[in-house]
C-alpha cells in the first residue's frame, strides 16, 4: 500500500479521502481501499518524511492534502525500478482447486462455475475501468504530453489484467465442461 500511495501522490496531492475513492474505482482488483488500510499507510509514511500533508478548509471542514516529499520520491524510485518479482505473485485459491478432489463431484462443478462467474466479473471491472482510463487519457496527454510514458504503463496493467481474466475463464471453463462431461459419463 505504502509504495502505490507514493506512486499516486507523485502524480496528485490528494486527501486520504481522494486516494481511497481512486483506489476504489481503479485499483480495486489490485489492494485493499479500506480507510484503515490507507490510514495506516499514510501515517507510516508521514513519520517516515515520505510525504506531508497540508490542513486547508472547505467550508466548515479541514482537508488534509498529501504531497510526495524529495525522501519518498527517493525511496518510490528505486522500488519501481527493481524488476518485479515472479514468486511475489501468489493466488491462494490454487490451493482449494488443489484440493478439490477431495469434494463431491456436485460441488466441484458448483465451486468451478462459481469462480468462473467472479472472473468475467472482475473482467468486466476492468473492461470498464479501461473505458473510463481511455477518456482520462486523451484528455490528459492534450494537457500533458510528458504523461503519456505514465498512462502507457498503467494502460498495460489494465490489458494484463484483462488477458489474465480472459485465460482464467478459458482454462476454467474448459475444466468445468471436463468435468461435466465427467459426471454424464458416469451416470
Amino acid at each position: 500500500m505504502d509504495y502505490l500511495i507514493l506512486g499516486l501522490l507523485i502524480l496528485s496531492p490528494m486527501s486520504g479521502y481522494e486516494l481511497q475513492q481512486f483506489i476504489r474505482q481503479n485499483l480495486a482488483l489490485i489492494c485493499s481501499h479500506s480507510a484503515g488500510s490507507i490510514q495506516t499507510s499514510l501515517t507510516k509514511l508521514c513519520k517516515s518524511e515520505l510525504i506531508r500533508w497540508e490542513e486547508s478548509r472547505q467550508g466548515n471542514r479541514k482537508k488534509k492534502t498529501f504531497y510526495i516529499t524529495d525522501a519518498g520520491r527517493h525511496v518510490f524510485d528505486d522500488w519501481v525500478s527493481k524488476p518485479m518479482q515472479a514468486d511475489k505473485v501468489k493466488n491462494m485459491e490454487l490451493s482449494r482447486l488443489f484440493f478439490l478432489g477431495l469434494a463431491k463431484p456436485e460441488a466441484r462443478i458448483a465451486a468451478i462455475g462459481d469462480y468462473i462467474r467472479q472472473i468475467e466479473e472482475a473482467k468486466a471491472v476492468l473492461s470498464a475501468i479501461q473505458v473510463r482510463f481511455q477518456d482520462i487519457q486523451n484528455e490528459s496527454v492534450s494537457k500533458n504530453p510528458e504523461l503519456l510514458q505514465v498512462l502507457d504503463f498503467q494502460k498495460y496493467t489494465i490489458e494484463y489484467g484483462i488477458a489474465a481474466a480472459e485465460f482464467e475463464i478459458s482454462w476454467h471453463s474448459r475444466l468445468l465442461r471436463e468435468l461435466e462431461d465427467n459426471i454424464v459419463s458416469l451416470s
